[in-house]
C-alpha cells in the first residue's frame, strides 16, 4: 500500500508541479501582457506630452520672433528718423557755420576798408601838412 500511495503522492505531487507551473506560466504571460499594456499606454502619453511640448515651444517661438521682428521693425523706424533728424541738424550746422563765416568776412573787409580809408586820411593829413611846412621854409 506504501508503494500505491508513494506512486500516488508522486503522480499527485507531479500533477500539483505541472499545476504550480501552469499557473506560474498563465501569471507571468498575464503579466507580461500587463506590462506590455502599460508600457504601451505610458510611451502613447509620452509621444502624446512631446508633441503637446513641442507644439508649444514652437508656438512660444513662432510670437516670440513675431515680437521680436515688431521691435527690430519699431528700431528701424527710430534709427532711421533719429539719422533723418541728424542730418537735418548737420545742414543746419554747415548753414549757420557759412553764415558766420560770412559775417565775419563782411565784417572783417569793412574794418579794412576803415583802416584803408583812416590811413588814406592819415597820409593826406601828413602830406597837407608837409606842404603846408614846405611852404613856410619856402617863403622864408
Amino acid at each position: 500500500m506504501s508503494e500505491i500511495s508513494n506512486v500516488q503522492a508522486q503522480k499527485f505531487r507531479e500533477a500539483e508541479s505541472k499545476r504550480h507551473s501552469y499557473q506560474l506560466k498563465k501569471t507571468r504571460q498575464e503579466n507580461y501582457r500587463t506590462y506590455q499594456k502599460e508600457v504601451k499606454v505610458n510611451e502613447n502619453m509620452l509621444t502624446r506630452m512631446r508633441s503637446e511640448y513641442d507644439g508649444k515651444v514652437k508656438g512660444l517661438q513662432n510670437e516670440l520672433e513675431g515680437k521680436l521682428s515688431k521691435v527690430r521693425a519699431k528700431q528701424s523706424k527710430a534709427i532711421d528718423a533719429e539719422n533723418k533728424r541728424l542730418n537735418e541738424e548737420l545742414v543746419n550746422l554747415k548753414r549757420t557755420h557759412a553764415d558766420q563765416v560770412t559775417e565775419i568776412k563782411i565784417a572783417q573787409q569793412g574794418e579794412v576798408n576803415t583802416l584803408t580809408d583812416s590811413h588814406k586820411r592819415t597820409l593826406e593829413n601828413a602830406r597837407l601838412q608837409y606842404q603846408k611846412e614846405k611852404v613856410k621854409f619856402e617863403d622864408a
